[in-house]
């Protein structure tokens, strides 16, 4: 039980507004921890890492955890238009005794094409503006 008490109040503290805000500009640059996928919270007692993605939009680069596997690849942003269109995604192949959310992360990044400001976070969304991953940004 107390643990689902940790598990909602972190994400009371970091849900967001699916609103989309026009004066402030979203950074995706630097790293963001993985809070929900596809609107459920990442229990990273079930991972064997937290799972993150990180963007170099200059390079147009995106690295990250998947909970068990590396990610790296290329991230095309377009910061006037919120889109993102990832090509070149790999993972190193490594087998972790739960690899709950791999396979959930790995098929919400194939069909992200946006994303979106929150209050704290952003969510990447799919090409019917539904967020299928919330990214917090690392401190």
């Amino acid at each position: 039980m107390k643990k689902i008490s940790i598990i909602a109040a972190a994400i009371a503290l970091c849900s967001c507004s699916a609103t989309k805000t026009t004066d402030a500009a979203v950074d995706l640059n630097g790293e963001w921890d993985i809070v929900t996928v596809d609107g459920t919270a990442v229990d990273t007692t079930k991972t064997e890492f937290r799972p993150t993605l990180g963007f170099e939009t200059a390079k147009d680069n995106v690295f990250g955890c998947a909970g068990c596997n590396s990610i790296n690849g290329k991230a095309k942003v377009d910061a006037a238009k919120q889109t993102i269109s990832f090509s070149e995604i790999g993972t190193t192949l490594m087998l972790c005794a739960n690899m709950e959310y791999e396979q959930q992360i790995l098929k919400a990044l194939e069909s992200v094409k946006g994303y979106k400001a929150g209050k704290g976070c952003v969510e990447l969304t799919n090409g019917s503006g539904k967020a299928v991953l919330q990214l917090k940004k690392k401190q």
